[in-house]
């Protein structure tokens, strides 16, 4: 007799995302257990509840593009590497943004999301880990000294923004800001404030 047919979780996951995704918190678990094959008691035998699913489905485990940072300390064109880090961040917010928006949705009993009650979430491990990239740099001279927080802030939270006002933009049935443009120019203003040696002021201009 032929052994059933094992479903990994990570497989109810990937269903039960996207028909969160899709339908929200309204969506039911036989919903769930129709696209990924199983009957809905396989759902409660390993998530116990629709919270539970819920939860799992819509966990931020990774912030999978800081992945590598270290590396990159003291190698090649710091500008660039910023430039190449700042759009896998857009690209990574792309698709978690949805996620996230929707773990508020439906938060845990102190009113956020279970995902960022547990100590050391993955935004804050992202953010120690660029702060540390950028501390890194400044010690070999790549930038000068500077809080290693604020920039790390300044960096995630203009990639951030950016997909934020891409999707209201979006709604709006507007243009949004060309990608290329907004890396060069998050880039550029970062480098300004940062770079190893102040730019020169321009010369004052002589009164009419």
């Amino acid at each position: 007799m032929p052994r059933p047919i094992s479903i990994k979780d990570q497989t109810i996951i990937d269903a039960a995302r996207a028909i969160f995704l899709e339908r929200g918190f309204a969506a039911t678990t036989a919903e769930v257990a129709g696209r990924a094959g199983v009957s809905e008691g396989t759902l409660f035998n390993r998530f116990h509840s629709k919270v539970g699913l819920f939860q799992a489905a819509m966990a931020l485990e990774a912030i999978d593009f800081i992945d590598g940072v270290e590396e990159r300390v003291g190698v090649g064109d710091l500008r660039e590497h910023l430039m190449q880090l700042a759009e896998a961040g857009v690209n990574f917010f792309r698709q978690i943004m949805p996620l996230t928006m929707m773990s508020w949705s439906n938060p845990g009993p102190n009113g956020i999301p279970e995902v960022l009650t547990q100590p050391n979430t993955p935004p804050l491990r992202a953010l120690r880990r660029l702060s540390a990239y950028f501390e890194a740099e400044i010690r070999l001279g790549r930038l000068r000294p500077f809080d290693p927080e604020i920039l790390a802030r300044i960096f995630l939270g203009g990639v951030q923004h950016y997909v934020f006002f891409e999707l209201v933009i979006k709604v709006q049935h507007a243009l949004p800001l060309p990608l290329p443009t907004f890396l060069r120019g998050l880039v550029a203003v970062l480098w300004d404030g940062a770079s190893p040696e102040p730019a020169p002021a321009p010369p004052a201009r002589r009164p009419l």
